[in-house]
């Protein structure tokens, strides 16, 4: 049994309750997730109120309820606080300050659930090492991550996102991160901002003077990495190591060999380590987010030979993994990008899967979201790229796309407003491709057809 570092008497202490002695195996704001032992933080929100949930919350578990209004029908412990939320940040940040876990921190406009998963992989016959889970990188992930992090964990790596200014701020700040890696900087997540250069202002958070990391990990290829460097240099961090695949860097790309699903990479540390290792996708966008692992690794003190675990990891869903499927005598492949979707990685995908292919292909692709005002630019840059290549059939799923409809006029382009339109017709051109895109912003939930072609072909 998993057990969290903290306890009965520091939480009598903290809120000035007096909570029988208890061991506690994690904590959950949702009562659908709570396990055995695990304390619940029923926070009300704009939809759902979790003082409604409590009873649910002791039968699936819950030995602990942390409460604004104490539920006398529900036979478990409760703690009445003014707001839910802000008592999981202040034992979060208790946690936190008591532990010894060196704690890397991620971030970057794309690739930072993918980073986190692939260095909690190639480290998990390591250390004690503990990955927050999915994206759990907001305001309410990452304290509650903190606290689910098992007692005497060695290592533990977290995501951090972003959309708008001071955000990055507050993370770092219950956190407090000794390793800090800032991927890239593009237009994802840019509602909230004026440009590039102010999500670069934003990102640069992690680099924070109150609670300064021991290392950062900067990507020379980024936009405005003259930003990050220089505020780097003022607040005169320990260890800067950068990562680039055309600049002089501590971390240099020298070539890569792409077959028919795999990359062959060699990169340089320094004047003599070089390093070859294999990455389980075809997509070349993913080389500099491994240079960074490696850069972790550096700055943990650990063999950068351990990148080469990265041979043993498949891609996380809806992240690039191809699903191979038969219909009668026919394999088609399923290329799933239905996780996230912005220009930089879109492009790049579309551009990979295009290039490795000399067959027709169905091509789905969903809105984009979170783009402001360059969201139009985008889309329409999309769909220009499309009406390129001739050769493929797309299904263009959305209301930021279908806008378009009448504008881009093609027997090879169909618009649909959502994916339940997209999925009343998907098999009519299913069966006619061997190979088939899919990619569109989470909250489209492409991963819907991913599923419904998965269920109804064979695996």
């Amino acid at each position: 049994m998993t057990i969290i570092n903290i306890s009965s008497e520091e939480i009598n202490s903290i809120f000035k309750s007096n909570i029988d002695k208890l061991k506690f195996t994690g904590c959950s704001l949702d009562s659908r997730t709570i396990k055995k032992g695990n304390i619940f933080f029923a926070y009300k929100g704009k939809k759902n109120d979790g003082n409604q949930h409590i009873i649910e919350a002791k039968k699936r578990g819950a030995v602990l309820a942390i409460v604004e209004r104490k539920n006398l029908k529900a036979k478990i412990p409760q703690i009445k606080v003014k707001n839910t939320h802000i008592a999981l940040i202040q034992l979060a940040k208790y946690v936190r300050l008591k532990s010894n876990t060196q704690i890397v921190a991620i971030t970057g406009s794309v690739g930072k659930t993918s980073t986190k998963d692939a260095l909690a992989h190639i480290l998990k016959k390591e250390k004690k090492v503990f990955s927050a889970r999915k994206s759990f990188n907001n305001i309410f992930g990452v304290p509650l991550e903190i606290l689910n992090m098992p007692k005497n964990t060695k290592i533990g790596i977290f995501e951090l996102g972003m959309n708008h200014k001071n955000e990055l701020t507050k993370l770092v700040e219950i956190l407090k991160p000794k390793i800090g890696i800032i991927l890239n900087i593009n237009y994802v997540h840019s509602g909230n901002f004026n440009d590039l250069k102010d999500i670069a202002h934003a990102k640069a958070e992690m680099i924070n003077n109150k609670f300064p990391v021991d290392t950062i990990i900067l990507n020379k290829d980024s936009n405005h990495f003259k930003i990050l460097i220089e505020k780097a240099k003022k607040f005169k961090i320990n260890n800067i190591i950068t990562y680039s695949k055309n600049k002089n860097a501590n971390l240099m790309y020298c070539n890569h060999i792409t077959t028919s699903s795999s990359l062959f990479v060699e990169v340089a540390f320094g004047k003599e380590k070089k390093i070859k290792y294999k990455i389980n996708s075809m997509n070349d966008y993913l080389i500099s987010n491994t240079m960074g692992i490696i850069a972790s690794l550096a700055a943990l003190g650990l063999n950068l030979d351990l990148i080469k675990n990265l041979k043993n990891l498949e891609l996380t869903e809806g992240r690039g993994n191809i699903i191979k499927l038969k219909k009668m005598n026919k394999i088609i492949e399923l290329h799933n990008h239905s996780y996230n979707s912005s220009p930089t990685s879109l492009f790049s995908g579309l551009n990979v899967f295009l290039k490795t292919s000399n067959k027709k292909n169905l091509i789905i692709i969903g809105d984009m979201h979170e783009l402001g005002k360059n969201s139009e630019r985008y889309h329409l840059k999309v769909l220009k790229f499309l009406l390129k290549n001739k050769a493929n059939n797309y299904l263009i799923v959305g209301k930021f796309f279908y806008k378009y409809r009448n504008r881009f006029n093609s027997d090879k382009i169909k618009f649909l407003l959502n994916v339940d339109q997209l999925n009343d017709i998907v098999f009519n051109y299913v069966r006619d491709y061997n190979r088939i895109f899919i990619k569109g912003s989470n909250s489209i939930n492409l991963q819907k057809t991913v599923d419904l072609i998965s269920n109804k072909l064979v695996a």
